[in-house]
């Protein structure tokens, strides 16, 4: 099996809305590997958006998981914005969502899910039901990128076996 496919360089994760229904934890999230979608096969705003994400990941080498929030943010530190670089976003996110290509779902709790959506400068406030208030940091975030790149390496492999073992996707 190819390294590429069960090992990618990187990850791209974006958060997905609250989903309706019980318990902590929802399936909120949906992580691909943008080294696997061919570009040639995609719309301009999902080829910007990949662009975007190839090229922050190589200024960050050791980032093997990018959120798409780290993106915005990136794009507002160099003085630019999605709407600057004539890119719907919201409509590329929706076509990577519906993409033929392989993506895994993650559930995480609100807390991470408002982590992964967060691209403001300072860092939003999660405000819980005790009172207290927690200013998302860099370091908070990196603790959120570190549980869900775990996640990933752990079920990535399995996920991408059983596509290959089910003839969903050819390695030759």
């Amino acid at each position: 099996m190819s390294t590429a496919l069960l090992k990618p360089r990187y990850w791209l994760a974006h958060a997905l809305e609250w989903p309706q229904g019980e318990g902590p934890y929802r399936e909120c999230a949906q992580a691909l590997a943008p080294s696997i979608i061919p570009r040639q096969m995609v719309s301009r705003d999902v080829a910007d958006i990949l662009a975007v994400a190839d090229a922050y990941q190589k200024a960050h080498p050791t980032r093997r998981l990018v959120f798409f929030s780290d993106l915005t943010l990136w794009l507002d530190g160099h003085g630019s914005d999605w709407g600057r670089r004539g890119t719907d976003w919201e409509g590329g996110l929706r076509q990577l969502e519906d993409a033929p290509a392989p993506a895994l779902f993650l559930t995480l709790s609100q807390y991470h899910h408002a982590i992964l959506a967060d691209s403001s400068r300072q860092g939003t406030k999660i405000y819980f039901g005790d009172g207290t208030v927690e200013q998302v940091t860099p370091e908070t975030r990196e603790k959120a990128r570190a549980f869900m790149q775990q996640t990933l390496e752990r079920d990535w492999p399995g996920y991408i076996g059983r596509l290959i073992a089910d003839g969903k996707i050819r390695t030759a």
